[in-house]
C-alpha cells in the first residue's frame, strides 16, 4: 500500500494533479487537462464492485 504523508493529501478546493486514463467502453482516453481546458470540472470516485 503507498502511504502519503500530509503535504501529499488534497484537500477541498486543490486543483487535482493531471492524469489520463482508458474510457471503460469506448475508445477513447480521457485526460484532466483536457476537461480544464473546456471549463471547470468536478471529479467523483466511487467505489464498485463487478
Amino acid at each position: 500500500m503507498l502511504e502519503q504523508s500530509q503535504s501529499d493529501t488534497l484537500q477541498t478546493g486543490d486543483r487535482a494533479p493531471d492524469f489520463s486514463l482508458s474510457a471503460a467502453n469506448r475508445p477513447e482516453v480521457f485526460s484532466l487537462s483536457e476537461a480544464f481546458a473546456r471549463g471547470p470540472a468536478i471529479l467523483e470516485f466511487l467505489r464498485g464492485t463487478w
